[in-house]
C-alpha cells in the first residue's frame, strides 16, 4: 500500500510538471502568433516612418508560416537524437533572440531576421506538442490534454496578444513576449524522458522507471507499459533480422507500405481542412481582418469579443472530449462549423453599413469560432500524435507537413489578393466548400480512437486490427510493424 501511494504521489508530480510546461510553451506560440496582427497593422500605417509595400508587409507576415517548416524538420532530427526535453530548451532559447531582435527592427531585414528566428522556433515547438503531449500522457486523459496544450492554452496566448497588441506598441509587446520564452527554457529541465522516446531506442529499464513515474503502478496503467514495450522490441528485433534498424532504411521500407500513403492521402485531407478553416490566418491577422470586416479602426472590442469566443470554444472541447466520442464530436461541430461559414458570408454580402450588420457578422464569427474549436482543429491535431509510428512519426509528419506549411503560407500571402477579387463572403464560401469535401474524406477513413493506446492506434492503421497481441504474434503482420 505504501509503495502504490508512492507511486501516485510521484505521478501527480512529474505529470504535473510535465503538463503544465506544454501549456506553458503553447501560451508562449500563441502569443508568437498573436502579436503579429498588431505589427503588421502599424506597417501597414507606416508608423515609425517604417515604409515598407504591401508585399513585403505580406512576406513579414507569412515566413513565420513558411519556417515552421524548417523547424518541424530540425525537430525531428534533433529529438530523434537528444530525446523530448532537450529540444524544446534548444528551440526556446532562440525565441528570445526573436523578441530582441524584433524589439530593435527598423528596416526590412531586421523583420525578416525576427520572423525567421521565430518560425524556426514555433515550428518545432508546435511539432513536439503535438506529439510529446501524447506520450506523456494516458490513454484515458490524451485527448483531454492534447485540447488543453493544442487548443486552449494557444488560444489564450493568441487572445492575450491581440489584446496587448491594440493596447500597448507592438515593441512593448516584444518585451513582454521574452518572460512566457524564458520560462519555456527553464521548465522542460525538470522532466523526466518520455518513456515511449526511450522504449523506442531499446532503452526499457529507464522507459519502465520513468513510465511508473507518469502514470502510478495501476493494472491499465501496467497494461499500457507492456504493450510498449512488447512492441518496441518487437519492432528492433524484427528491425535486427530484415536489416532496416538506421532511420533512413526504416524510412525507405515504410514508403514502400500501403498503410503510410493512406495515411499520408488522409494528412493531406486533414491539412486541407486545417487551412481552409482560417484559424491560423485569424490568429496572425484579427485586428486586420477585423477592421477590413467592420470598416473602422477601433476594432478593440471586436477583438476581446472574438478571441473570448474561441477561447469559450476551446474550453466546450475539453468538456465535450470527456462525454463523447472523437468522430461524433468531429464531425457535428465540423459541419456546423461549415454552415455558419455560409451563413456569415450571406450576411456579409448584404450588409447595408449599419453597425448592427457588423455586430451579426463578429457574431457569427465568433460562434464560428466556437465550433471550429470545439470539435474540428484540437481533435484533427490530435489526430498528429495518433496516426504515425512512435519511431519515425516527426519524421514523416516532417514530410507531411511540407504540404500543410506550404498552404498555410500561401493562404497568408495571398489573402489580401484574394480578399481584394472575391471578397470576404467569396473566401468563406471557398473555405466552407474545401472543408466540406474534406469532412466527407475524413469520415471515410478516420477510426475512433478514444481510449486506445497510441500501440493499438499504430497496429491499427498498420494492419487494419486494433488487437496488438494477435498482430505480434503473427509474423507476416509483425514485419508490417517496422
Amino acid at each position: 500500500m505504501y509503495v502504490f501511494s508512492t507511486y501516485n504521489y510521484n505521478k501527480n508530480n512529474f505529470q504535473a510538471c510535465v503538463i503544465g510546461s506544454l501549456n506553458w510553451v503553447s501560451f508562449s506560440n500563441g502569443f508568437v502568433y498573436g502579436q503579429v496582427g498588431s505589427l503588421i497593422n502599424s506597417l501597414q500605417k507606416k508608423e515609425e516612418c517604417v515604409e515598407l509595400g504591401e508585399g513585403q508587409i505580406s512576406l513579414i507576415a507569412s515566413t513565420i508560416t513558411m519556417m515552421n517548416l524548417v523547424g518541424t524538420g530540425l525537430s525531428a532530427i534533433i529529438t530523434d537524437k537528444f530525446g523530448r526535453r532537450w529540444p524544446y530548451i534548444i528551440f526556446s532559447l532562440p525565441l528570445i533572440i526573436n523578441w530582441i531582435v524584433l524589439y530593435n527592427a527598423r528596416e526590412m531585414y531586421h523583420f525578416m531576421i525576427s520572423r525567421i528566428i521565430a518560425g524556426i522556433s514555433v515550428g518545432g515547438l508546435v511539432t513536439l506538442n503535438i506529439f510529446v503531449t501524447s506520450e506523456y500522457t494516458s490513454p484515458k486523459t490524451r485527448a483531454f490534454y492534447l485540447n488543453m496544450v493544442t487548443t486552449l492554452t494557444p488560444a489564450l496566448g493568441t487572445g492575450l496578444g491581440h489584446a496587448i497588441g491594440l493596447a500597448i506598441h507592438w515593441r512593448t509587446s516584444a518585451v513582454v513576449g521574452i518572460i512566457p520564452s524564458a520560462l519555456g527554457v527553464l521548465l522542460p529541465y525538470f522532466w523526466s524522458e518520455s518513456p515511449h522516446w526511450l522504449a523506442s531506442k531499446g532503452r526499457f529499464d529507464e522507459c519502465q522507471t520513468t513510465f511508473r513515474q507518469l502514470h502510478g503502478k495501476t493494472p491499465n496503467s501496467e497494461r499500457e507499459l507492456a504493450l510498449l514495450i512488447k512492441m518496441e522490441r518487437s519492432k528492433l528485433e524484427m528491425a535486427d533480422k530484415t536489416n532496416c534498424k538506421p532511420t533512413l532504411k526504416r524510412l525507405i521500407v515504410v514508403f514502400k507500405r500501403k498503410y503510410f500513403w493512406d495515411l499520408f492521402v488522409l494528412s493531406i485531407f486533414i491539412h486541407a481542412y486545417l487551412t481552409a478553416a482560417g484559424k491560423l490566418i485569424f490568429s496572425l491577422l484579427a485586428t486586420v481582418i477585423l477592421e477590413q470586416i467592420t470598416g473602422t479602426s477601433n476594432v478593440f472590442m471586436y477583438t476581446l469579443f472574438v478571441d473570448g469566443f474561441i477561447v469559450i470554444g476551446s474550453c466546450l472541447s475539453c468538456l465535450f472530449i470527456r462525454k463523447t466520442s472523437m468522430r461524433t464530436l468531429l464531425f457535428s461541430t465540423g459541419f456546423t462549423a461549415n454552415v455558419i461559414l455560409v451563413m456569415f458570408s450571406l450576411f456579409y454580402y448584404f450588409r447595408n453599413g449599419q453597425s448592427y450588420f457588423d455586430w451579426i457578422n463578429v457574431s457569427l464569427l465568433a460562434l464560428y469560432f466556437i465550433a471550429i474549436n470545439a470539435g474540428p482543429y484540437p481533435l484533427l491535431e490530435a489526430m498528429y500524435s495518433e496516426m504515425f509510428p512512435l519511431e519515425l512519426k516527426v519524421y514523416i509528419f516532417t514530410l507531411s507537413a511540407i504540404i500543410l506549411i506550404a498552404a498555410l503560407s500561401l493562404s497568408i500571402f495571398l489573402l489580401p489578393y484574394i480578399v481584394s477579387a472575391i471578397g470576404y463572403q467569396g473566401l468563406f464560401i471557398m473555405n466552407a466548400a474545401i472543408m466540406s469535401v474534406s469532412l466527407v474524406y475524413i469520415w471515410w477513413r478516420l477510426p475512433e480512437t478514444k481510449g486506445k493506446t497510441l500501440q493499438e492506434i499504430e497496429v491499427y492503421f498498420k494492419t487494419n486490427n486494433f488487437n496488438v497481441e494477435a498482430v505480434l504474434t503473427s509474423s507476416d503482420q509483425a514485419k508490417a510493424l517496422i
